[in-house]
């Protein structure tokens, strides 16, 4: 019988929101840790990330610094004209990632402030 270091239901317990990448639906996905142990992360089927989450709201803002104000956390995935378009997709969801710590970070500060 497997011992899991962390279980499914304690790993469905620390999932909160959505990829922070894609924006997709985060469940537990089941792996081995560095010693070799299983174990569950949370994780992203659609992108292959593993993550705990954003709100949705956390993923929305980023996203749109990402794709609308061209705000690159990132500055080595910049597009160029010979990426194709999967590729092109990684690099805005890999920058859309990024954004989502600083967004967080920012709605923090504002609501220690008192600000909505």
């Amino acid at each position: 019988m497997k011992e899991y270091k962390i279980t499914k239901s304690n790993c469905e317990s620390l999932i909160f929101g959505v990829c922070c990448r894609c924006g997709g639906k985060l469940e537990p996905i089941e792996t081995v840790d560095n010693a070799g142990d299983p174990t569950y992360w949370s994780g992203c089927l659609k992108c292959g990330c593993f993550d705990k989450g954003v709100t949705s709201k956390v993923y929305a803002i980023a996203k749109i610094m990402v794709t609308e104000r061209r705000y690159k956390p990132y500055s080595w995935y910049q597009n160029n004209h010979k990426d194709t378009e999967e590729e092109k997709q990684y690099k805005v969801e890999q920058n859309i990632g990024g954004t989502c710590g600083f967004v967080g970070e920012i709605l923090r500060i504002a609501e220690m402030m008192g600000e909505n």
